[in-house]
């Protein structure tokens, strides 16, 4: 099992999605991390989870309402000034590292900008945001948590985020047989997996 900073790993210094935040879990030996997108009035894509700012920042408004310029007047960090990053300049930084990226709005693939130095996985709670989103040998992109909603096409996915309370064997075994990679996540300090021995051994990747 190979473990991803929800947020980046972040703390009472560190703000959440920040370029500190990012650097902090490579640091400390994470394998990857777990950002979330959103897009500014201009197009740009920002690492941020909430809509609204006020939140990470010393700002309030929505992030859609600002362009990438404005946001670059509010403070996002804590003990040290930080500006809110953009998706490329984090990326760009990087060789070799596993990026997971939350879809908070639709936003196009050619938007990302991905390039070939790093692993991608995309993915959503809203299967909309992810229609437009081709399968690729460039990336991975899944759903999260869609545990009981039949509409969604399987086919049109490589894996599944999966909360850890609601893993079960039987579930785990129903996505491995069907092709679909399970990853997943947990919303404690400590992950709880309800799974056998040799199912734990088959998870690659846990946030």
């Amino acid at each position: 099992m190979k473990f991803i900073a929800h947020r980046g790993l972040y703390d009472e210094k560190i703000g959440e999605n920040t370029a500190s935040a990012v650097e902090n879990a490579f640091n400390n030996a994470f394998f990857g991390v777990e950002i979330d997108l959103r897009k500014t009035k201009d197009n740009k894509v920002v690492i941020i989870h909430d809509s609204f700012i006020s939140r990470v920042s010393d700002g309030f408004g929505l992030v859609k309402n600002f362009t990438y310029l404005e946001l670059l007047n509010y403070n996002f960090g804590k003990n040290n000034i930080e500006r809110i990053p953009l998706l490329s300049n984090i990326i760009n930084k990087y060789e070799n590292k596993f990026f997971l990226l939350e879809l908070k709005e639709k936003i196009n693939i050619n938007e990302l900008n991905l390039d070939s130095k790093n692993t991608y996985y995309i993915s959503s709670f809203y299967d909309i945001y992810l229609k437009n989103i081709p399968k690729s040998s460039k990336y991975k992109k899944g759903i999260i948590n869609y545990i009981f909603n039949s509409n969604i096409n399987l086919n049109d996915y490589d894996f599944i985020m999966i909360l850890d309370s609601f893993i079960t064997d039987k579930l785990f075994d129903y996505y491995h047989k069907k092709g679909i990679e399970v990853l997943i996540y947990g919303v404690g300090k400590k992950i709880n997996l309800n799974l056998s021995k040799k199912n734990r051994n088959k998870i690659k990747y846990i946030i």
